[in-house]
């Protein structure tokens, strides 16, 4: 799965591929009146923030049914913030036989799988005795488990195989993003209206190729810098290790550019990222945090391309590196020998003349802020 190991993922296929075989589904009516309905997303933050507008709209399709969302350690927080009510459950796929007694024991008559590629949670799903959902991509015969299959396809955004997911049980829609947020109050020293926020490190297998090289990111916070703007790096604690190379080679003073890593929950960060002109990151969960809270954001993209995983924010850009090797990440585990030169074709003077561009439509200036 999106956050398993190499060996992991490749028993998941070679054995699903045969249990699918196996176990293929024969598809039945979908019950019209379910009193529980259980979600399948197991994955990172980012994934479940995509799929918080399918979950709306699913919220809505059936309003008598309780919504349980199986989730994992990775996403809890991203689980609670959702806007539909839905109760999460941390449940453990790694282990499928495990994870198939903790989902029966909820009672659920539907299952919905929200992931796109695995075997581990279609067999859940379809051993789970009842009725279930899930997406068939081109990849393999995972659509066999269920009584009610969806195309995945890698040439439209994920939100937009979402969305067929949830039309084709009835629901309607955009499904575009929705959160809830309590009201937070950010750490004290920062200024909003003169921020702008970066964040480096990405998740998931391939993370390292997603990530800007340090001396592309000291360019652009320089010359962010002598803009007049600061730069906040945000990220968990273990993202410092990423961050603090870049603030020693940029030899900015701490006002003008410091790390957040740590400083931040999830809810504060949503509300800062609403306000603040601008979020420069690399392809990971902020970047659809924002788009969440329909923030001003520009999207790095080099192994994965915007189109298929950007911020949907109407505030936002995404910019594709532009090496041929570019777009070969369509579910987050494929591999090219390439794969590490992609993000340094993606040059900072780009990257820094589309900020300034869409810095200019903040309302207001970093002067005028500090004045």
């Amino acid at each position: 799965m999106a956050r398993s190991s190499d060996l992991t993922r490749t028993l998941d296929q070679a054995l699903g591929g045969v249990a699918a075989t196996v176990l293929a589904r024969r598809p039945r009516p979908m019950p019209e009146a379910p009193s529980t309905i259980l979600l399948i997303q197991p994955t990172a933050i980012g994934d479940t923030l995509i799929s918080s507008g399918a979950v709306a709209a699913i919220a809505e399709r059936f309003p008598g049914a309780e919504l349980v969302m199986a989730h994992g350690p990775n996403n809890k927080l991203a689980v609670k913030m959702l806007s539909a009510p839905v109760r999460p459950v941390e449940i453990g796929f790694a282990n499928p036989l495990k994870a198939m007694r903790a989902m029966r024991a909820l009672g659920a008559e539907m299952v919905i799988d929200l992931t796109p590629w695995p075997y581990a949670t279609a067999l859940c799903a379809r051993l789970s005795g009842v009725w279930s959902a899930g997406f068939a991509p081109a990849i393999n015969r995972r659509g066999r488990l269920f009584d009610r299959a969806v195309e995945h396809r890698t040439d439209r955004h994920e939100i937009a195989n979402l969305r067929a997911l949830a039309v084709a049980l009835g629901a309607e829609g955009e499904c575009r993003m929705s959160i809830a947020r309590p009201a937070t109050t950010p750490p004290g020293g920062l200024d909003a209206d003169r921020l702008v926020l970066a964040h480096v490190s990405a998740g998931g297998a391939r993370a390292a190729a997603k990530g800007w090289p340090v001396e592309h990111w000291v360019e652009l916070v320089r010359g962010l810098a002598s803009d007049g703007w600061q730069v906040g790096f945000t990220g968990v604690p273990a993202d410092a290790a990423a961050v603090d190379p870049i603030l020693a080679a940029a030899g900015l003073p701490e006002t003008s550019a410091f790390s957040l890593c740590g400083k931040l929950s999830l809810a504060e960060l949503a509300d800062l990222l609403a306000v603040t002109p601008l979020l420069v990151s690399v392809d990971t969960g902020v970047l659809h945090l924002s788009a969440a809270v329909e923030g001003r954001a520009i999207g790095l993209h080099g192994p994965t391309r915007a189109q298929r995983w950007g911020s949907v924010s109407r505030r936002a850009h995404g910019i594709d590196a532009p090496h041929p090797a570019g777009g070969f990440i369509n579910y987050g585990w494929e591999e090219h020998d390439e794969a590490g030169a992609i993000m340094a074709t993606l040059r900072p003077e780009t990257v820094l003349a589309a900020a300034r561009a869409m810095l200019a439509e903040a309302a207001i200036r970093p002067d005028a802020a500090s004045a």
